[in-house]
């Protein structure tokens, strides 16, 4: 049973398989892979001459060109170290004069916040003190009140809200004629509620001092309570005017 496989039976033959192989093994060589091969051939001539070319040219050097060399590239070299350094002076000025302005308007901010809470013109909380007015006959009149005011204020009050009105520098406590007592021209009706933020180991004795704020409003046939609060809250706000005669000093 024969495998598939054919032997030439004729040496002549044998010589025909022979040369058919050969010339099938053979590298049939591209014309790309002339090109790249070209390419290739001339880029390493070109390196081997530019080598050489220098090497010719520091041999063939002097002593005294040799060292201006050198000398050239030290000084290039400080230069560059010098132009790193001022870089390095330039970023760290930079960077100084954006903390600075951070600084400054984070000051600015803090600062507009207070003058804010002075005047009136934006909410506050804090620790203080809440003080409710018994007036049962109507008794408590406005200079008493306005005493209490300023009693607080004297004991280092910052902020004072009396039923829904901020009391600012410029509020007013009058007496309206049905007897009711006005606060910047608003009616507040008893119990009067005076909220006020500070500190309440002050403000609180200060209200008790033999003579002062408690004993004229029993003095006007009314009764005063203080209670102590961690968070004493502020909500009404004052409008300002703006002025018309007077301007800033600058």
């Amino acid at each position: 049973m024969s495998d598939g496989t054919r032997t030439p039976e004729s040496r002549t033959a044998q010589k025909i398989v022979w040369r058919r192989l050969r010339e099938t093994l053979r590298p049939q060589p591209t014309w790309t892979q002339l090109i790249v091969g070209l390419l290739c051939l001339l880029l390493g001539v070109s390196i081997a001459a530019q080598v050489r070319q220098t090497d010719d040219s520091l041999d063939g050097a002097s002593q005294q060109e040799l060292v201006r060399l050198l000398d050239e590239s030290g000084r290039h070299s400080a230069d560059l170290e010098v132009e790193v350094a001022e870089l390095d002076r330039t970023l760290e000025a930079l960077r100084s004069g954006q903390e600075d302005d951070v600084a400054a308007r984070n000051a600015a901010e803090e600062r507009l916040a207070t003058l804010e809470i002075v005047a009136g013109t934006t909410p506050a909380h804090g620790r203080g003190i809440v003080v409710s007015i018994a007036d049962p006959d109507g008794g408590v009149r406005s200079s008493t009140l306005l005493g209490v005011i300023q009693e607080l204020r004297n004991a280092g009050a910052e902020v004072i809200q009396i039923d829904d009105v901020r009391v600012v520098a410029s509020s007013s406590v009058t007496t309206a004629a049905d007897g009711r007592l006005m606060v910047d021209g608003a009616a507040v009706a008893a119990p009067y509620t005076i909220r006020a933020i500070g500190d309440p180991e002050v403000m609180e004795p200060a209200l008790r001092i033999p003579g002062g704020a408690a004993d004229s409003v029993a003095g006007d046939g009314g009764t005063l309570a203080v209670a102590v609060e961690q968070e004493v809250q502020i909500e009404a706000t004052a409008e300002l005017e703006e002025p018309v005669h007077s301007q800033v000093v600058k």
